[in-house]
C-alpha cells in the first residue's frame, strides 16, 4: 500500500469505462475494470479512502489492480466492516498520460454477527462403557446411564463387550434368503453354540451363564441356549433365568446373577462383574412413556433404522427431531448421516437398532423392520408367567414398553448402570 492524493486531471470526456463491483462483504470488497472505449490500458490503480464523520474522503491509499485478458482485477481484504468508502481509479494507456476517473463511494456489510456458543456438553461422570446422558427411571428420581451399545458374546473365549457404535449389531444381510422380513440362516446369530468363535448379539431371557442348580428347570441358562434344549416337552419354555418356583422371578434380587450385566464382566464396560443391570419392565416403561418433555423418536441413523432415546436435559436446540414421542411415526421421520448422530451423541442420545430377533437359529427381520429389548421382569400372568417376560418391541407403526417375548426367543440386550449421585 501507498499514500497519495488525488492531483492528476479528471477527464470524463475519455469515459469512466466499466467499473463493476463483484461483490462487497464486511471487511472486504472485490473489484473489476474494463474500458469500454478505444483506450488500451496498461496499468490500473485502485484509490480508496475512508470517509470521516461528515461523509467526506479522508487520505486516500492506492492498490495494483492485476491486468486480466479483458479486464483488470481486484480483491482488497482488511477493511472496516459497516463503512463508507470512496474511491476512484487511476488509468496508465499504452499511449499518452495517466488519468483519473470521478469519485464513487462503497460501504461494506454490517460487522459480522460472532458465531454462536455450542451447546454445554453434559457434566462428566459416566463410567467406562457408558453413553454421557442421564436418564430417570421412576419417580424416586433414579438414574442411570446406557451402554455405549448392544450387548454383544463370543462363546469361545467367553468374552462378553458392547458395541463400538450405538447402530451396530450383528447379522449379514443376504437377499439370496428372501425378502425383508424372513429368515436369514447364513447370520452369525444362526451360528449360535457353545464353540462358536463370532459374535451374537440375540439372547434368550437370562442367558447370563449363571446356574442354580436347585432349581430342576433352568436349563437354558447359557448365551447360546436356543429352543431345542428342552427338559421335556412340558418345559421347554421354562428355565431361560430365573422360574416361579424361586423367590425372585425377575433378573433381581435373589435372582440377580441371571442378569447378563450383573453376572458378568463387560471387557470394555469396566471388565468387573455387578457393573451393570437389565432395567425393569416398569423401568423401561417409565423411560418411555413417563419422562417430561421430549423422550423419543423413531429415526434412520447410518443408514440403520430403530429408536433414540433422549436423557432427561435434551434440549430441541440441540438438533430438531420430528415426530417425537410419537409411537406410531414411521423410522423414515428423521434420517441423519454419521456427523449428525454424533452431535447428538454427544449431548447424551441412545440409539436402539432394529437389530430383529431369533428363533432357535432361524434369525428374523435383520433388515431393520423390528426391534426386540428384554426386561429384567417376568411375565405375571397367572397361565403364562413361566413362558413369557417383558421387552421392549417397535416397528415401522409401533414402539411399546408392555411386549410379551417368549423366553426362549433371542432380543436385543442393552444394558445401564446408576448414576453415583
Amino acid at each position: 500500500m501507498m499514500s497519495c492524493t488525488k492531483s492528476k486531471e479528471v477527464h470524463p470526456e475519455i469515459g469512466d469505462g466499466n467499473d463493476e463491483i463483484v461483490t462487497v462483504g464486511s471487511k472486504d470488497v472485490h473489484l473489476e475494470y474494463t474500458r469500454t472505449d478505444h483506450v488500451e490500458l496498461n496499468r490500473v490503480v485502485f484509490h480508496y479512502s475512508l470517509a470521516d464523520a461528515n461523509g467526506n474522503a479522508q487520505q486516500f491509499e492506492a492498490a495494483e489492480m492485476t491486468k486480466k485478458e479483458t479486464f483488470f482485477d481486484l480483491i482488497l481484504n482488511d477493511l472496516l466492516c459497516d463503512t463508507l468508502y470512496w474511491y476512484y481509479y487511476e488509468l496508465f494507456p499504452n499511449n499518452g498520460d495517466a488519468f483519473i476517473t470521478a469519485q464513487k463511494t462503497f460501504h461494506t456489510q454490517a460487522c459480522d454477527v460472532p458465531e454462536p456458543p455450542e451447546p454445554p456438553t453434559p457434566p462428566s461422570g459416566a463410567p467406562e462403557g457408558a453413553i454421557n446422558g442421564l436418564f430417570t427411571i421412576n419417580e424416586n428420581g433414579d438414574q442411570v446411564y446406557f451402554s455405549q451399545g448392544n450387548l454383544q458374546y463370543q462363546a469361545s473365549s467367553n468374552t462378553w463387550r458392547f458395541a463400538e457404535n450405538q447402530w451396530d449389531y450383528v447379522g449379514t444381510q443376504n437377499p439370496e434368503y428372501g425378502e425383508p422380513g424372513g429368515t436369514v440362516p447364513g447370520s452369525d446369530n444362526a451360528n449360535i453354540s457353545q464353540v462358536y468363535d463370532g459374535w451374537i448379539d440375540l439372547f434368550g431371557w437370562g442367558t447370563s451363564g449363571y446356574h442354580d442348580s436347585s432349581d430342576p428347570y433352568n436349563v437354558n441358562y447359557q448365551p447360546w441356549s436356543t429352543l431345542w434344549s428342552i427338559v421335556d416337552e412340558n418345559y421347554n419354555y421354562y428355565g431361560y433365568g430365573p422360574s416361579t418356583n424361586m423367590s425372585s422371578p425377575n433378573l433381581t434380587g435373589s435372582s440377580a446373577n441371571y442378569d447378563w450385566g450383573v453376572y458378568n464382566p463387560i471387557s470394555n464396560g469396566g471388565n468387573q462383574t455387578n457393573q451393570w443391570r437389565t432395567l425393569t419392565h416398569e423401568e423401561w416403561e417409565f423411560v418411555i412413556n413417563s419422562r417430561p418433555d421430549i423422550r423419543y423418536a423413531k429415526a434412520t441413523v447410518n443408514n440403520v433404522k430403530g429408536v433414540i432415546l433422549l436423557p432427561d436435559d435434551w434440549s430441541s436446540g440441540t438438533y430438531s427431531l420430528s415426530n417425537t414421542n410419537s409411537n406410531d411415526a414411521s423410522f423414515g421421520s428423521n434420517t441423519l448421516t454419521v456427523s449428525q448422530w454424533n452431535t447428538l451423541e454427544q449431548h447424551g442420545a441412545i440409539f436402539l437398532p432394529a437389530a430383529g430377533d431369533r428363533t432357535g437359529t432361524s434369525v428374523y427381520f435383520l433388515w431393520g423392520g423390528r426391534g426386540s429389548y428384554w426386561s429384567a421382569s417376568y411375565g405375571d400372568d397367572d397361565d403364562y408367567g413361566t413362558v413369557y417376560s417383558y421387552g421392549v418391541l417397535f416397528y415401522e407403526t409401533s414402539f411399546a414398553a408392555n411386549y410379551w417375548g417368549r423366553r426362549d426367543v433371542g432380543h436385543s440386550v442393552r444394558l445401564v448402570t446408576p448414576a453415583k449421585n
